[in-house]
């Protein structure tokens, strides 16, 4: 049922064996056909992928540039300020991952929007490697969407995993509207072994909504959907969501949030109504902060 849509193909890049490289691109979202309601994406990518986050965020300039990848919570803040998630790929993708939603759904891209590819390629093999990931994105009809999504960000920004020994953080989120999840992709790099999501107070505290033991087995997509959609307050009678995310160090060192030997703890989702898919950021210093989007024009 598609009306039109929009893609992007990103610059070509050369990875040695072994090399490992983070980077940013701003790019124009350049829509075809009447509609800004989307309701599937996919990625097409040979090896070298490690993980992509695809948002938008209101436009800074002309053409296809480069960017500044920012921090985790500068991504989430920009969700929270009207930013959608285009697409976030499962660890270490190769051929084809598709995003879709059941008939529909679709969330909204907002006007005067751009691009923002925040890249992490790694070469794992033992000859170079030519990475030039493209994104295609698929609009339907206003009339034909029964509910709009929102999207958002979880993410835990802060953390210190000591060398040789497996470490959990765990954040507690509070949520003050009904938000109804839909879809979810929990982010981690090669030390992540486990993320859950669970209900936080209520008849159903402690309950799990996914508990993901076998994070970035490669050839299986982490991206989780829920028909029906789990209503994350329970009727109001919950407090809201806890996560966390485990990791095995294998390094005599001390990981902290980052790229290369570091790592990272980040779901990203789509939820409804909108106005409450609330993004949120916690770390070891601070208590999980919830963020609601601001309503669409």
């Amino acid at each position: 049922h598609s009306v039109g849509g929009f893609d992007i193909v990103l610059p070509s890049l050369t990875l040695q064996p072994g090399e490992e490289k983070e980077v940013c691109y701003a790019l124009p979202l350049e829509l075809r056909g009447p509609s800004r309601m989307v309701s599937a994406g996919v990625v097409t990518t040979g090896p070298g992928l490690h993980h992509g986050n695809i948002t938008t965020r209101g436009r800074t300039g002309d053409g296809v540039r480069p960017c500044s990848p920012g921090s985790a919570a500068d991504l989430a803040l920009e969700i929270a300020a009207g930013g959608s998630v285009l697409f976030a790929s499962s660890t270490q993708v190769q051929g084809s991952e598709w995003q879709s939603f059941p008939t529909g759904y679709a969330y909204r891209v907002a006007e005067d929007q751009e691009i923002v590819a925040r890249m992490h390629y790694l070469n794992a093999s033992t000859r170079p490697l030519v990475v030039a990931p493209r994104y295609q994105w698929f609009t339907i009809a206003a009339q034909d969407v029964q509910t709009e999504l929102g999207p958002f960000a979880w993410t835990y920004f802060k953390f210190h995993i000591p060398p040789r020994s497996t470490f959990t953080v765990k954040a507690d989120c509070p949520l003050s509207r009904p938000m109804h999840l839909v879809q979810i992709l929990p982010h981690m790099h090669a030390l992540g072994r486990r993320f859950t999501l669970g209900f936080l107070g209520g008849p159903r505290d402690g309950q799990p909504i996914l508990d993901r033991t076998n994070y970035g087995v490669r050839g299986e997509t982490d991206i989780r959907q829920f028909v029906p959609a789990v209503e994350l307050t329970q009727g109001g009678q919950g407090d809201g969501i806890r996560f966390s995310c485990t990791w095995d160090n294998t390094f005599d060192k001390v990981i902290e949030f980052g790229v290369g030997d570091y790592e990272m703890c980040i779901a990203f989702g789509y939820a409804y109504p909108p106005a409450h898919a609330a993004s949120a950021g916690a770390s070891e210093d601070v208590d999980c902060l919830p963020i609601l989007p601001p309503l669409h024009p």
